[in-house]
């Protein structure tokens, strides 16, 4: 709960500290429909590209990783696409049976490429969507008879995340963004913290 006080902290502070100025969906200053022809067919401009790092860590845990998305505006409300991202999480998991004083880790290695929406409400507040599969390579120190020998597991996992989020454009097509999602689904193999919502922020172009 701290880290989702803080984030919206962050984005209220950024949102006040512009709000003499007026933006377009495209994140361009001084921008009104009337005075911009519209386009049929593809437009190059609807198009979106982000990504965002992922950074965690305290008490043993450690998450890192990046992701990347791209897709595209269909409405000035309405876009959608793909995205995949990488993660490797670290976590304590057992005592070293042959030596107390040494903690023995878990580690997981996992892509998840996802499928994203999101729809703007109100200005530049927004509900997304993204489905999520999980290619989860888990490497576990003990075996089954709870000796040290590490051994390693594949499996998947499938997320859907429903939330709510912010974009703060920061001039031209560029912009801020941060989502605060819940994963519906709470999957056995889920690589997140059981019922617990994530924060997620990245920069996208044309978003």
């Amino acid at each position: 709960m701290k880290n989702i006080f803080l984030a919206i902290l962050l984005f209220a502070g950024i949102s006040h500290a512009s709000a003499q100025e007026v933006y377009s969906s495209s994140g361009k200053p001084g921008y009104h429909k009337a005075t911009k022809k519209k386009k049929k067919g593809f437009d190059p401009d609807k198009l979106i590209l982000g990504g965002m790092p992922n950074l965690s860590f305290g008490g043993g845990f450690v998450d890192l990783g990046v992701s990347a998305i791209a897709g595209y505006r269909f409405t000035d409300h309405f876009s959608a696409g793909l995205g995949v991202g990488y993660l490797y999480s670290k976590a304590p998991y057992s005592i070293d049976p042959n030596n107390a004083n040494n903690i023995l880790y878990e580690t997981e290695n996992i892509v998840n490429p996802n499928l994203w929406s999101r729809y703007f409400v109100f200005r530049n507040f927004f509900v997304t969507g993204i489905y999520e599969y999980d290619l989860i390579n888990e490497k576990l120190p003990l075996d089954n008879y709870g000796q040290v020998n590490p051994t390693k597991s594949n499996f998947t996992n499938s997320c859907l995340f429903m939330g709510v989020g912010m974009r703060q454009p920061l001039g031209g097509r560029l912009s801020l963004y941060g989502e605060i999602v819940y994963d519906v689904l709470q999957g056995k193999n889920s690589p997140y913290y059981p019922g617990e919502p994530q924060i997620q922020l990245g920069f996208a172009a044309g978003f």
